[in-house]
């Protein structure tokens, strides 16, 4: 088990006080799951994933908000990296909120194709989002799993516009070493696991962000822009927490 920092429950929100693997990648990088929901019924309904998807969102950008690493980076870099990776990450928690559930179904209903352009390039990435809930709930990432491949998705240092790549391709690098040696080293058995796991990020990337705005998000938020929430839940969000 690799310990590095502060411990998990610190940086969880005070109702969560569960610690997945305990496993923190650097020092303050949280790795364990979002904090557990009420209990749900067998098969979400459309409405109940209407209304999950924010609070998601927002715990998406919480778990930014309390990596030490990420608060070393500039302001503009720091803002840049999450418009650009917010949709992947949110995937990501949807993902592990529903592994107990298959969302093929709810994803193809009417109400959800509505939201749509129908186009094939459309029908395709809905296809896609559906093979990764799939692909996740087979291969059923730990927190400490989740959490590197978060990692591996925020620092992105091909994003355009970025004042410093060094710093954040050092901590990719660093994510994904580590999610290596962690895989090895937890699942000795399962020697594909690790290449399974990074899959996993393309097939996020291929989805437009548009896609997502308009399946899960169009009816809690309107027309404000996406990139316009973020920035304010983020800094709203260090705000309510103080410095780091």
């Amino acid at each position: 088990e690799l310990v590095w920092g502060t411990k998990l429950s610190q940086m969880e929100s005070p109702s969560s006080s569960e610690n997945n693997s305990g496993l923190n990648i650097s020092p303050g990088l949280p790795v364990a799951p979002p904090p557990p929901m009420a209990p749900l019924p067998l098969t979400p309904t459309w409405e109940m994933l209407q209304e999950t998807t924010a609070r998601l969102l927002f715990m998406a950008v919480r778990w930014v908000r309390c990596l030490a690493p990420f608060q070393t980076l500039s302001k503009h870099d720091q803002l840049l990296l999450l418009q650009e990776s917010w949709k992947e990450l949110f995937l990501l928690h949807l993902a592990q909120w529903s592994v107990p559930w298959d969302l093929s179904a709810l994803l193809g209903c009417p109400q959800a194709r509505e939201r749509l352009p129908a186009d094939l390039h459309t029908a395709t990435e809905i296809k896609t989002i559906q093979e990764i809930m799939c692909r996740f709930r087979q291969i059923s990432p730990d927190g400490s799993e989740c959490g590197c491949m978060k990692a591996i998705i925020l620092f992105t240092p091909e994003t355009a516009g970025l004042c410093d790549v060094q710093p954040v391709e050092m901590l990719q690098d660093q994510a994904q070493c580590i999610l290596g040696d962690y895989v090895r080293t937890r699942y000795p058995r399962q020697p594909t696991r690790f290449g399974r796991l990074l899959l996993l990020v393309p097939s996020l990337r291929a989805i437009r962000s548009l896609t997502v705005e308009l399946l899960f998000f169009k009816e809690t938020i309107g027309e404000i822009p996406i990139t316009q929430l973020l920035g304010d839940m983020y800094y709203m969000e260090k705000c309510a927490n103080g410095p780091p």
